[in-house]
């Protein structure tokens, strides 16, 4: 009998090991678009450590935001759903408009994760468990997105920004942008996301009693677009490659869509404005988002660093994303808040060991909306019920099965469709754009009103949402 017991025991053992929870390393990148060795080794942004992580898992080619602004967009990752359900279009603080939602790590934890993050994950802050772990009023709050969060985030980026305007351009210059000036340059001085990296390493080199959801958002290459002078020594000024930006781009795009643009932006003026030679002008506004996205990159490849030497690579999921992508002159327009590609298109890599197959790619239209549910099905979580997006896990297992195309929005009532060929935008005053990728990658021919591509649009349009959630009043 008692052998018979040791035996049961063995095999209990047994079957939990083979059962273990594997841990997710969740790392976020602000603004970072797709005109990187990522995509293609001859972009000129160099990002090798980004194809260093593809290669271990999938890397989704055509991965698009919900909304290209970073509170939307986060928003939805977070909790599983789409602005047309939140009504999260804009920047308000979005547990405002959700108080019950259950964002992705809290899902995690009550399934028996500890949770920590640090940096950038929420929008600066509108997560009470993003900040330092507790309510706004300084007690433990009940639905914290986080059990632990580097609370160091305003700290480091105050000591960053301080006396720092390498392009000349003060506060006083542009009053409205608030803590977030337009500054560029070379930085040697320890950024902020060094101070984060360290504190997640940190995290991985504990020993934990429940698997770990870690998350690690990455600052850069948000403005101001510092990154040290090693780097910037990547990108020489007189060699450097621009985006083409003929005069008249926005010739056939409908009013709608030209007020989107950022002609009037005084990112795109001031710049602009400027002697080519000066250390304000657009030309090393652009030099310093290239060497910016090399130093997330250098941060993620730190990241990979300090997993692997931790010895737990072999039972952790990886994902990497970023919130939208990025507007560098092309289109009239700089930063993001615009339908067109380069303002919604991004990187995004998932690793699931046994799972996705070593430099794998898929050319399926995806939204990061899916990573809440695709994430809850590869650690073997309960379903969570009322969720936007689907589970990409068979995408994973078979890049080349039929996908639905992926759906941006830009404030209530103005949608953006990716197909695989084709960028429908349809406006809240029923304009349209239509562009060809496999002809036209920097959209500079809207076909929306050549009769040839009707019918086109007419199958892009039954992808519109069919029920908009009004804007949430704390917008």
């Amino acid at each position: 009998m008692k052998k018979l017991l040791l035996l049961l025991v063995l095999a209990a053992g047994s079957v939990s090991g083979a059962a273990e929870k594997p841990d997710v390393l969740f790392i976020a990148v602000d603004d970072m678009n797709d005109w990187t060795t990522l995509f293609d080794e001859n972009n000129p942004i160099k990002t090798p450590n980004l194809e260093r992580l593809a290669a271990r898992g999938m890397f989704f080619e055509k991965a698009y935001c919900t909304s290209p602004a970073c509170g939307p967009s986060r928003a939805s990752v977070m909790t599983g759903l789409d602005p047309t359900t939140s009504g999260v279009y804009g920047f308000q603080p979005w547990r405002n408009a959700l108080p019950d939602a259950v964002t992705l790590p809290k899902y995690f934890n009550l399934n028996g994760y500890a949770t920590r993050g640090a940096g950038k994950i929420f929008h600066h802050g509108h997560d009470p468990g993003s900040t330092d772990g507790k309510g706004g009023d300084g007690t433990p709050a009940p639905n914290n997105s986080f059990e632990e969060f580097f609370g160091m985030f305003s700290e480091a980026f105050k000591k960053t920004r301080k006396d720092k305007n390498l392009n000349g351009f003060s506060p006083k210059d542009h009053p409205k942008i608030g803590n977030i000036p337009g500054d560029w340059g070379e930085f040697d001085t320890k950024l902020l996301d060094e101070y984060t990296v360290e504190w997640v390493s940190k995290q991985m080199r504990k020993t934990w009693d429940r698997p770990l959801f870690l998350a690690a958002g990455i600052y850069s290459p948000h403005l101001p677009h510092y990154a040290p002078t090693d780097i910037f020594d990547m990108y020489p000024i007189e060699q450097l490659q621009m985006p083409p930006m003929p005069v008249q781009d926005l010739a056939d795009v409908p009013e709608r869509g030209v007020k989107k643009a950022h002609t009037q932006h005084f990112r795109y003026q001031l710049p602009m404005a400027q002697p080519e030679g000066s250390p304000g002008s657009f030309k090393k506004m652009i030099q310093s988002y290239q060497a910016a996205s090399t130093f997330a990159d250098r941060m993620v490849g730190k990241l990979l660093d300090d997993l692997d030497a931790s010895g737990k690579a072999d039972n952790t999921i990886i994902v990497l994303w970023s919130d939208h992508g990025y507007h560098l002159g092309d289109k009239k327009s700089v930063v993001k808040f615009t339908l067109w590609e380069k303002s919604n298109h991004v990187p995004f890599i998932v690793v699931a060991p046994g799972v996705t197959t070593p430099g794998s790619r898929c050319s399926k239209p995806v939204s990061l909306l899916d990573i809440y549910k695709t994430l809850v099905e590869l650690a073997d979580l309960p379903d969570k019920e009322g969720l936007d997006g689907s589970s990409l896990v068979p995408l994973l297992k078979n890049p080349n099965q039929d996908w639905n195309p992926a759906l941006m929005s830009q404030g209530k009532g103005d949608y953006a469709v990716r197909s695989d060929r084709y960028r429908y935008i349809r406006y809240l005053d029923g304009t349209e754009e239509l562009y060809d990728h496999d002809t036209d990658p920097w959209e500079h021919i809207n076909l929306a009103k050549n009769p040839e591509y009707q019918a086109i649009i007419k199958k892009h349009r039954k992808w519109l949402p069919k029920n908009e959630a009004p804007a949430s009043p704390f917008d």
